[in-house]
């Protein structure tokens, strides 16, 4: 009987252990990493959107990707708001400083987040806007331009899911993200600094390749992901993804596919797929780009998204009213 008691007492260390060290010592989470909020717009009883508005211009609408936020679009707001857009990004619900949702069944989904998307845009009095869609963004893109195409200017979708996804070898978090326990695993292991640090900077990592990723971007992402209940959105989103079921055939709005030929997240296949389905596309490959694009290229994405949009030679659609 000692030897099970002991053994109890064993595992309670293991499991209990090193996370409340690390709380009691203060190494949990870095709070000067987190980037300051936005504005709260409620859309609905229970649920409200951070949200950060830049510039005047026609509406651009950034949807960001799985796991991630809307300061993950890093100076790309500001340069395209020089060029002459007002530019929305939001932390979708689950993320950053947005509310996170009930575990329901019709919640986390690509269908969830475009039924998300036009509440805010209904609220802040927008008709019509400039969608771009990053990674898991891009497939929330993909299904509001299909579900709303009225109210779809033009589509950009970087790095997007689509619906062909090529199998590859899946990583650590992937096979954890799909266990039942999946949330407490991950919890567990990012209570443990030394653990979460290897397993975000590997992410990381994946992520930027073949660019390097910028000073401090893991650590940001680590706090960032340490925010209550993010683990669990994105748990939620990457169980309940179903890119087969897109279908960009629907797509009415020209679209600009831009994509990094070594994109390790989504493979280029992915992107020429979707070129092929759309009715109304044009691709744009990066040859020396990966998955963070906004990041690592966010000039070159200002300049083509400006274009698409209309640029200054053609007309504009009327500045919506700010509520």
């Amino acid at each position: 009987m000692r030897w099970l008691v002991r053994l109890l007492v064993l595992v309670l260390l293991v499991v209990f252990g090193p996370p409340l060290a690390a709380r009691l010592l203060g190494y949990d989470r870095d709070e000067s990493m987190l980037p300051p909020r936005g504005r709260e717009v409620r859309i609905g009883e229970d649920l409200a959107l951070n949200l950060l508005d830049t510039g005047t211009g026609p509406p651009v609408v950034l949807i960001h990707g799985l796991p991630s936020s809307a300061y993950d679009w890093a100076g790309l707001p500001m340069k395209l708001a020089a060029l002459g857009h007002r530019v929305l990004t939001y932390d979708r619900v689950g993320y950053g400083y947005s509310s996170r949702s009930p575990d329901t069944a019709d919640r986390y989904t690509y269908a969830s987040n475009a039924n998300d998307l036009v509440r805010l845009l209904d609220v802040l009095g927008i008709p019509r806007v400039t969608l771009v869609g990053w990674s898991y963004g891009g497939a929330v893109a993909e299904t509001f331009a299909q579900t709303w195409p009225d109210r779809v200017t033009h589509l950009v979708l970087v790095a997007a899911v689509g619906p062909n996804r090529p199998q590859r070898e899946p990583n650590v978090v992937d096979k954890v993200s799909a266990s039942p326990i999946g949330v407490p695993i991950l919890r567990w292991v990012g209570s443990i600094p030394p653990l979460s640090r290897a397993m975000v900077a590997e992410q990381v990592a994946e992520a930027f390749s073949p660019q390097r990723a910028p000073i401090g971007w893991a650590d940001y992402t680590r706090t960032m992901l340490s925010l209550p209940g993010t683990l669990e959105s994105f748990v939620m989103e990457d169980q309940r993804s179903t890119p087969a079921t897109l279908e960009p055939e629907k797509i009415k709005a020209p679209t600009l596919i831009i994509h990094g030929r070594g994109d390790r997240v989504i493979p280029l296949e992915v992107a020429q797929d979707l070129d092929a389905r759309i009715p109304d596309s044009r691709a744009f490959i990066l040859d020396d780009g990966g998955h963070m694009l906004p990041v690592t290229h966010p000039d070159l994405l200002a300049s083509e998204i400006h274009q698409h949009a209309g640029g200054s030679a053609r007309q504009r659609v009327e500045d919506a009213p700010r509520r």
